[in-house]
């Protein structure tokens, strides 16, 4: 097979036969720069992972420009990122690819030269390729238009992400007096929500929730504690109360797994405790530690409240 046909094959066949970090690299770079004038020294230094002594080949030889250089030194060294936290997982990889997506995932964490950042990319790559269909192409715009100050700002909210009842995950607002006072607790201001509105992780129009409570408890909950609330009279009755939230972007939701989003439990205990206060004389409000939460489970510790 000469150079011209193993050029146009690597592309639609390597990342599904290597789904590896190694495998995409290969194929991104090999699909953009290896063309029928490439010497068989070059494609071999690329396919045997030696990326630095090919570009520099390709580059003297003026197959390449200094931008794609720089294009494609970033992108190594976010794959190289991407395979450390690769391997950490250890995970079995996912079988199908899409190759258009890696593609696009170059041609955007290519002009990310920022170390915190390429992190971030990092780990959008690694998670793609251990769970195919992770991350829309909406979800690679979004984090491509965040500077590093909105980035950490994210990260900084992801700790406060709640759940409710209809499995939507929103912040509490700032404007109503059941979230201002937990917020301004934790640090987090109007500010940050217009600025986190602006770049695409919150939605801009407030959604004021109202939940009627009769016989049946609601909960709210993040990954560890579940808030239920229930009517303190359970013979009948209806009692309908609100809290204000702004729910997160479905890109957001799919970049919460590339930020260090392990919950803050005391923030959810806070927001009960505040429950508790507002509504005393209607509903009671417990919190418990959540066993087990999935599609078609949810299990807690029932025996022990932890607002007690």
């Amino acid at each position: 097979m000469n150079i011209t046909s193993l050029v146009e094959n690597i592309g639609n066949n390597i990342v599904q036969f290597q789904p590896t970090i190694q495998g995409v690299v290969s194929a991104v770079l090999t699909t953009l720069f290896l063309r029928k004038k490439t010497n068989i020294s070059e494609f071999e230094k690329m396919k045997a992972g030696k990326y630095s002594e090919a570009l520099d080949d390709l580059l003297e030889n003026g197959k390449i420009t200094y931008f794609e250089l720089y294009k494609c030194q970033n992108f190594l060294k976010i794959a190289k990122i991407a395979d450390e936290y690769h391997q950490e997982k250890q995970e079995e990889e996912s079988k199908f690819f899409d190759f258009d997506w890696f593609m696009r995932f170059f041609d955007t964490a290519g002009n990310v030269s920022s170390e915190k950042m390429q992190r971030l990319w990092a780990k959008t790559l690694s998670n793609e390729i251990e769970n195919a269909g992770s991350f829309s192409l909406r979800a690679i715009e979004t984090l491509k238009n965040m500077n590093q100050h909105e980035a950490s700002l994210f990260q900084q909210i992801a700790h406060f992400v709640l759940t409710d009842s209809s499995g939507i995950k929103f912040l509490l607002s700032t404007d109503n007096d059941l979230g201002v006072n937990v917020n301004e607790k934790y640090g987090l201001t109007k500010a940050d929500i217009i600025t986190l509105e602006e770049c695409g992780i919150l939605n801009s129009l407030r959604n004021d929730n109202r939940i009627s409570l009769d016989s049946n408890p609601c909960g709210i909950w993040n990954e560890n504690i579940l808030l239920i609330l229930k009517l303190k009279n359970s013979d009948g009755g209806l009692f309908s109360y609100k809290y204000s939230g702004y729910s997160l972007t479905k890109s957001a939701c799919q970049l919460l797994s590339i930020v260090d989003s392990e919950p803050n439990d005391e923030y959810l205990l806070d927001v009960g405790r505040e429950f508790a206060r507002k509504y005393s004389g209607n509903f009671i409000v417990k919190a418990h530690k959540v066993l087990d939460s999935s599609v078609d489970t949810f299990k807690y510790d029932s025996d022990l409240d932890l607002l007690l």
